[in-house]
């Protein structure tokens, strides 16, 4: 009768399989939950609030900005006459702050939409040139 010698792997002179079957089963454990999204997170910019915009617009003058807040006062226009829609509207924080945001195009927003805008800020006018706009739908309670 043979004896088949299994060699296994140590270090210092212990046996590291139970650490190994231990990652296995924790890395099994730990990866199989569903990501959750960060809503907004694909919006390019600064992410600031309207607040502070508002305290310091020099320092945000030109600067792609990403804010979130709710929307107000929608109007959706024709641009110079021409058939290229904007869709204006502000852009208020729960402190009663806003932004005025313009876009172009005509965008599915209604009055009380939660919304994350991003696009370039410019002072004169308290407006953000937006590019990128994200509706937010709040979690209901269960």
């Amino acid at each position: 009768m043979q004896k088949r010698l299994i060699k296994t792997q140590t270090i210092r002179g212990k046996n590291i399989e139970p650490f190994i079957v231990l990652a296995i089963v924790l890395l099994i454990a730990c990866g199989g939950g569903k990501e959750k999204e960060i809503p907004g997170m694909n919006i390019a910019g600064i992410r600031t609030t309207i607040s502070r915009i508002l305290i310091s617009p020099l320092a945000f003058d030109s600067a792609i900005v990403a804010v979130e807040g709710l929307a107000h006062d929608v109007k959706k226009e024709t641009v110079n006459g021409e058939k290229t829609e904007k869709t204006f509207f502000k852009l208020a924080d729960l402190r009663g702050n806003f932004i005025n945001v313009s876009i172009l195009g005509k965008w599915e927003i209604v009055e009380n939409d939660h919304l994350i805008v991003g696009g370039i800020y410019r002072r004169t006018t308290n407006e953000i040139e937006a590019e990128q706009v994200e509706k937010i739908q709040l979690e209901e309670e269960k």
